[in-house]
C-alpha cells in the first residue's frame, strides 16, 4: 500500500480566511488520503487557538507556527516578513520529504525568486517546484493610477517575468485574469487565471437569523464585516448611507468584527449623526457564527481604501446572493462588473457613492433577482472544493 502523499502548504500570514483555505485542501478531490503540513505565522494568541482547534478536528491537518508577528502597516514589515517565512520553508525542505509544495498568497514571494541568486537562495524551493495562488499585484503596489504606481506597475512586470522564468514555478494561478493575462504575455505559456478563493455555502434561515440579530424581514441590511479599521472606508460609508437614506427606506447598518482603537472614536461620533438603525459587534466574530451575519445582509459593503485584492467579505456575501458595493480599480470590480450584482464606487467621490447607494435601496424586485443570481453564480465559481484541483491537474502545464 502505497503511503500518502505529504503537501506542505505555506500561508505565511494567517488571515481570516486561512482556514477556509485548509479546509479546502483537506476536501480536494483526489486528494482524500494526503497529509498537509500547514506552515503559518499569527498576530495573536486568538488566532493561534482558532487554527488550532481547527486542526484539532482534522487528522490529515499538521499545523506548524512561524514566530508570532505584530499587526503590518508597511510593505517593507511585509516582505520581511514573507523572506524570513520562505527561509524558514527552506530551511523544513532541507530536513524533510514532501510532494507538493503550495504557497498561499504567493505574490510576496514573487520578487525573492526573481533576484539573480534565488536558486542560491532557495535550492529546496527550485528543486521541488512552487504551485502557488497569486493576487493581483505581485507584493509591489495596490494601485497603479498615481504616476509612482504607474512606475511600479512597469518594475511588477519586470519581476513577475523574472520569477517566471526563473523556473520555480510548477504551476501558478491568478485570482483575477487581468493578472494572468499580463503573465501570458510576459512568459508567452498557460497561466491559470481567475483562480478560486474558496468559499462555503452553509444553510441559514433568513428569518431566523436575522431575528438573533435583532433585524427585521423587511429591513435592508447593508453589511460591514470583519476587522475594521480606516482602510475598510467605514466612516464613508456611513457618511454616504445618511445622505440617502429616507423614513420609509428601513435601512439598517450590520457592523461586526473588532474595531481598531484607532478608529473606534471617529466611529462612535459618526454613528451619533446617523438618521438610520445601526446595530455594531464590536468583537472578534467566530467561525461558527460568522455565515449568520452574511445570510442577514442585503448588500455588503466594501468601500476600501486603495485595496485592489480580493476580499472573502465580498465572496461570503455573495454566497448568499446579497449585493455589492467595491471599490474601483480591483479584482472586486472585475466580479461585480462581470457578473452584475452590486456597484463599483470610489470613497473619494460622495457624489457617485451616494448615487450608487440610491440605486440599490430604489431596486425593482425583479432587478434585484437577477443581481443576486449573479452574485451567487460568482460565488459557485469560487467554490471551495476548486481550490487545490488548479494546482494538481493531471495535464499540469510545466513553468
Amino acid at each position: 500500500m502505497n503511503s500518502p502523499r505529504r503537501i506542505l502548504f505555506v500561508d505565511s500570514i494567517h488571515h481570516v480566511h486561512s482556514v477556509g483555505y485548509y479546509r479546502a485542501a483537506l476536501d480536494s478531490t483526489g486528494f482524500e488520503d494526503a497529509e498537509f503540513t500547514v506552515v503559518t505565522s499569527v498576530v495573536s494568541a486568538e488566532e493561534a487557538r482558532r487554527a488550532e482547534a481547527v486542526a484539532q478536528l482534522q487528522s490529515r491537518l499538521h499545523l506548524r507556527f512561524l514566530p508570532q508577528h505584530a499587526p503590518i502597516n508597511r510593505r517593507s514589515q511585509c516582505s520581511r516578513l514573507y523572506w524570513q517565512a520562505m527561509k524558514q520553508v527552506e530551511a523544513i525542505l532541507e530536513r524533510e520529504q514532501f510532494d507538493f509544495l503550495v504557497y498561499l498568497m504567493v505574490d510576496h514571494a514573487l520578487p525573492f525568486f526573481a533576484l539573480p541568486f534565488a536558486s542560491h537562495w532557495f535550492p529546496g524551493h527550485f528543486r521541488m517546484g512552487v504551485r502557488g495562488l497569486a493576487f493581483r499585484h505581485h507584493g509591489l503596489r495596490q494601485t497603479a493610477t498615481t504616476p509612482r504606481g504607474k512606475c511600479l506597475e512597469v518594475f511588477d512586470r519586470w519581476i513577475l517575468g523574472r520569477a517566471l522564468r526563473s523556473g520555480v514555478f510548477r504551476r501558478l494561478s491568478f485570482l483575477d485574469r487581468e493578472a494572468a493575462r499580463c503573465a501570458q504575455v510576459l512568459e508567452d505559456r498557460p497561466v491559470s487565471g481567475g483562480g478560486v478563493d474558496p468559499v462555503d455555502f452553509p444553510d441559514r434561515d433568513r428569518t431566523q437569523v436575522r431575528t438573533a440579530l435583532g433585524v427585521a424581514p423587511d429591513d435592508f441590511v447593508f453589511l460591514m464585516f470583519g476587522a475594521l479599521d480606516e482602510r475598510k472606508g467605514v466612516i464613508e460609508a456611513l457618511e454616504n448611507l445618511r445622505a440617502v437614506a429616507g423614513p420609509t427606506d428601513r435601512v439598517v447598518a450590520l457592523i461586526a468584527g473588532r474595531v481598531t482603537a484607532e478608529l473606534r472614536p471617529h466611529l462612535e461620533e459618526t454613528l451619533r449623526t446617523c438618521n438610520f438603525r445601526v446595530v455594531l459587534h464590536d468583537r472578534f466574530i467566530p467561525d461558527e457564527d460568522r455565515p449568520n451575519y452574511f445570510a442577514a445582509a442585503d448588500c455588503v459593503l466594501c468601500p476600501y481604501k486603495n485595496f485592489a485584492g480580493s476580499s472573502g467579505v465580498l465572496l461570503h456575501g455573495a454566497s448568499g446572493g446579497a449585493l455589492a458595493v467595491v471599490s474601483a480599480r480591483g479584482v472586486m470590480e472585475d466580479a461585480v462588473r462581470e457578473f452584475g450584482f452590486g456597484e463599483v464606487v470610489d470613497v473619494e467621490d460622495p457624489a457617485g457613492f451616494t448615487t450608487s447607494l440610491q440605486r440599490l435601496l430604489r431596486l425593482s424586485p425583479e432587478e434585484r433577482t437577477r443581481m443576486s443570481a449573479g452574485a451567487r453564480a460568482y460565488a459557485h465559481t469560487h467554490d471551495f472544493r476548486l481550490f487545490m484541483g488548479q494546482f494538481f491537474a493531471p495535464d499540469e502545464p510545466k513553468f
